[in-house]
């Protein structure tokens, strides 16, 4: 570039307003951009948010300033005056050499339900929601969404990007490229200060978005990634998803992002036990449904005594994860087996201790939530070493429930999900039963 890269942005924001309020300038600047490739949804959203211009790639930059001085014969936006010859034919090969992948507006959907002026469902094929982002026909309106994260870029200048968390990306990429992930749905809000955004024909139930139309992810911008980065991993990958989209100004799009947000949110421990992450998620699940005792582990992160709760799904999942290798199903069979008939032992050895009666169990040590860490660390000594789990009481009488050490390490934060106290809980006990045969 000849000059930084804020002065051409800021030649071409000015540019863009000298014209923005003439339909006829508007239309004709469309037309000479589909000429280069550019998609000109992109000049209603710089019009809208002139911060969008820094988040664009350069070829686009210098696809939108050719159609500007084409169309205006501005001398400040002058191609050659600011860019180099090569990045000038570097950008146009780019623009160009997308022109048979890319999709345009308008676009039909066929088998869709409305179900108000301003809302309908239908569904989508990841190939093509992909390649509607990949064509730029899809935008991240910060406006609407979850807020931006700022970067410098190359130049200097102050960069807007979206908030991402890049491990639950992962996580959807890699269930969706192995065929392991339920259908879920994205919804698109389709609008246009200039055009009616969306046509919709009864009888033969498609929807049209037609030509002119912004389109923004208002909710699944983490699946709309994961879709993109699993379809590198498998190109064969065939998955629909729920399609729901929807026709809102700007205000009510974010009033219905805050209700997505805000309306019966899963806590962590309970997102966690549905979603079953880590190997041991699925042991504690599978001795929820067998056992006696798996009736007792609760999925939030408090128990309640007079249900007769004793440990939460979070704590024993930890202490499992944590202390047994646990690689396949096999493993996760063979783990809930033997800790099934290991809590059969210890529960009903001190049955009066565990019992369902909260005053005979408040105050006492033995019952602490978070003393099921130690028991599992007890269980897998016990499995390490083959000692009978009839001999659990010689192993619970090593323990001393009056130690202060152990006292202070039973507080409300190991509770909660405080990683460092419930890993020192294992220490703890590892040093209890180091020596115990």
């Amino acid at each position: 570039m000849k000059f930084e890269r804020i002065e051409i942005e800021k030649r071409i924001i000015i540019s863009l307003n000298g014209i923005k309020n003439s339909r006829k300038s508007l239309n004709e600047l469309n037309i000479i951009l589909s000429e280069y490739n550019v998609p000109f949804g992109i000049i209603e959203s710089i019009n809208s948010n002139a911060h969008v211009i820094t988040e664009l790639e350069l070829p686009v930059l210098i696809g939108i300033s050719i159609a500007l001085y084409d169309l205006t014969k501005d001398n400040d936006l002058h191609t050659e005056s600011l860019f180099g010859d090569r990045e000038i034919r570097d950008a146009l090969d780019i623009l160009n050499s997308t022109l048979s992948e890319k999709i345009y507006l308008p676009l039909p959907f066929s088998d869709v339900i409305k179900i108000k002026d301003d809302s309908y469902v239908t569904k989508i094929s990841v190939k093509q929601l992909v390649k509607m982002f990949e064509s730029q026909l899809i935008i991240y309106d910060y406006e609407a969404q979850r807020g931006a994260n700022y970067k410098v870029n190359k130049s200097g200048g102050i960069v807007k990007t979206p908030v991402l968390n890049k491990a639950s990306v992962k996580r959807i990429a890699g269930k969706m490229s192995t065929n392991d992930y339920f259908e879920d749905m994205i919804t698109l809000n389709v609008y246009s200060t200039e055009i009616e955004p969306l046509t919709f024909h009864e009888e033969q139930r498609t929807l049209i978005i037609n030509n002119g139309s912004i389109i923004s992810i208002v909710d699944g911008f983490h699946r709309l990634q994961g879709a993109v980065a699993a379809l590198h991993l498998n190109p064969n990958l065939e998955l629909d998803l729920i399609l729901s989209i929807r026709s809102y100004d700007q205000p009510t799009a974010q009033k219905f992002f805050g209700q997505l947000n805000t309306i019966n949110v899963l806590n962590k421990v309970r997102r966690n036990e549905l979603s079953q992450v880590r190997m041991s998620d699925k042991v504690v699940s599978n001795l929820q449904r067998k056992s006696e005792f798996g009736k007792r582990i609760v999925s939030s992160t408090k128990i309640n005594e007079l249900n007769g709760d004793l440990t939460t799904f979070d704590i024993l999942s930890y202490a499992i994860d944590k202390l047994f290798k646990i690689e396949k199903q096999f493993d996760v069979l063979q783990t809930t087996d033997y800790l099934d008939n290991f809590f059969v032992y210890l529960l009903g050895i001190y049955s009066v201790e565990f019992s369902q009666r909260a005053k005979e169990s408040t105050g006492i040590l033995i019952n602490h939530p978070l003393m099921f860490i130690g028991y599992t660390v007890i269980a897998k000594y016990m499995q390490d070493n083959k000692i009978a789990l009839s001999e659990i009481k010689d192993m619970i009488n090593k323990i001393d429930f009056e130690d202060e050490n152990l006292k202070s390490l039973l507080n409300e934060k190991g509770i909660s999900g405080n990683s460092r106290i419930r890993n020192n809980i294992i220490e703890y006990f590892e040093s209890v039963i180091r020596g115990v045969k």
